[in-house]
């Protein structure tokens, strides 16, 4: 039973850990914050976030998995439960907003990771990579189920996504949703 405990109490800290270091690097970019930021949030020392994640980059990949670990799946139930991909992409944008400091996060680092010796390049890069086979894979399904008009890209939808969400950051009252309503409106039946 203590066994048990221990291993709840250390999942626990390493949600509370993986949360602060979003925050911390939505605001500061990974280069700008540090591990003593995230120890500070979370009340530990810096050998105690080293416990659960041994280096910087260790934890960065992490924040950055995870996320794609949650949504991917989180939008193919979507999907299915309202029957329309129009619908689901305007709920993944809807729910993200809701989350602007991880979506902060992965446009400031996909930004840094730019540089090829940031230590998220080659995430990123990967990163795209699979999001354009799979934003093109849920394309032709969605074609296939005669939502999507033929020749619509997974790498433009993709670049939509990401930069109405660069311009809702820097302009929150930009309308993102209309803007993206607007797209939608050219690709979907």
């Amino acid at each position: 039973m203590v066994a048990k405990r221990r291993y709840a109490v250390g999942v626990a800290r390493r949600e509370q850990i993986l949360e602060a270091a979003r925050e911390v690097f939505s605001v500061r970019g990974y280069r700008g914050g540090s591990m003593r930021d995230v120890a500070a949030r979370v009340g530990l020392s810096l050998a105690g976030v080293l416990h659960y994640f041994p280096s910087k980059e260790d934890l960065l990949a992490e924040v950055l998995q995870q996320r794609d670990d949650i949504d991917i799946p989180w939008f193919e139930e979507k999907w299915a439960e309202l029957g329309s991909f129009r619908l689901a992409v305007r709920e993944l944008q809807v729910r993200n907003m809701g989350r602007a400091g991880v979506m902060r996060l992965f446009v400031t680092l996909s930004a840094e990771a730019a540089d090829a010796q940031h230590p998220a390049h080659d995430f990123f890069a990967k990163r795209y990579r699979t999001s354009r086979e799979l934003f093109s894979a849920t394309l032709a399904k969605a074609q296939e189920r005669g939502e999507v008009v033929e020749g619509a890209s997974g790498p433009l939808l993709i670049a939509v996504l990401d930069g109405l969400q660069v311009q809702w950051l820097l302009e929150p009252d930009f309308d993102l949703l209309t803007a993206l309503d607007a797209y939608l409106d050219s690709i979907t039946r």
